[in-house]
């Protein structure tokens, strides 16, 4: 039964070049402030209790560093993840692999946590879907 489970939510794999295609979007709802000490604070909303009588946090803050925070900030829905890559290479001084492996594992915890979607490029399949469709 777990296995069954396990398939039916399991995400797709992504292919690399996908991957790299993709661009990250930041939550509609989430605010960012900039500290002095370099850090940047990010909070987003949480859903609400489904039981009226249950305390819940408003709002989930998390804490991003320097290398973070630039990250954050070119997650516009605009940029790719490539190009995102680019850009970290050259204000950091990272390899290609370094600053790919990095911001890879950042973006997916960036995703699982709420505060960003992945915008995945229209693949040649779905363009025929949509031509079909009207």
């Amino acid at each position: 039964m777990v296995g069954l489970i396990q398939k039916l939510f399991a995400r797709p794999a992504l292919d690399p070049a996908s991957l790299r295609r993709a661009k990250p979007l930041r939550h509609p709802e989430a605010e960012s402030e900039a500290r002095e000490d370099g850090l940047v604070l990010v909070r987003v909303p949480v859903a609400k209790s489904r039981w009226p009588w249950a305390k819940r946090a408003t709002h989930r803050t998390f804490e991003l560093e320097a290398i973070g925070a630039f990250v954050w900030g070119l997650c516009d829905g605009e940029r790719t993840v490539e190009g995102i890559t680019r850009a970290l290479r050259e204000q950091f001084k990272l390899n290609r692999v370094e600053a790919e492996a990095a911001l890879v594992a950042f973006l997916q915890t960036l995703s699982r946590r709420g505060l960003i979607a992945l915008m995945m490029p229209e693949t040649a399949h779905a363009k025929r879907r949509t031509r079909h469709r009207r």
